[in-house]
């Protein structure tokens, strides 16, 4: 039998029914949009189809910096990398906690929402050091890291 600390306790298909899809998707045209890169259309997926589990947003903060210094989430949940939305210093200074974001792709359709919770600064040359084990730009990893939006956006998903 497993730990009861490794049983998931909630659904992580993060997909809504096709009725509240539909009505979600005729809101989306008035909200604030976002278009995802290539990079955040895959992390959008993985979320949404729950293979990101026990994830059911983009990380917060708290769950960031927790991930980069301890490998798990704030809560003590086992997660080894950052998965955050990066953004525009511009653009996050035109939200706050409790916006909700259309997350469009690259023709702007409205893919699913982000409810805002958190609007952070992470420190990339830390977070380059935690993940990569060097902060060196000539790496591969490091480099599209330090390329990423300053600002990351952190909340639950709907898709």
């Amino acid at each position: 039998m497993w730990p009861a600390s490794l049983i998931l306790d909630a659904p992580f298909d993060l997909m809504l029914p096709s009725a509240e899809a539909m009505r979600l998707a005729r809101e989306a045209a008035a909200l604030p949009g976002c278009t995802l890169s290539a990079r955040q259309l895959c992390d959008l997926e993985l979320l949404l189809v729950g293979a990101f589990a026990p994830l059911t947003g983009f990380l917060g903060a708290a769950d960031h910096s927790s991930v980069c210094e301890h490998m798990r989430l704030a809560d003590g949940r086992l997660w080894p990398i950052p998965v955050a939305l990066d953004v525009s210093e511009p653009f996050a200074e035109s939200l706050s906690p409790g916006t909700t974001l259309a997350l469009r792709d690259g023709e702007g359709v409205a893919l699913a929402l982000l409810d805002v919770a958190s609007i952070h600064r992470p420190d990339r040359q830390a977070e380059a050091l935690a993940i990569y084990g060097t902060d060196d730009p000539d790496h591969p990893g490091v480099a599209e890291l330090l390329r990423r939006g300053p600002v990351c956006l952190g909340g639950r998903v709907r898709g």
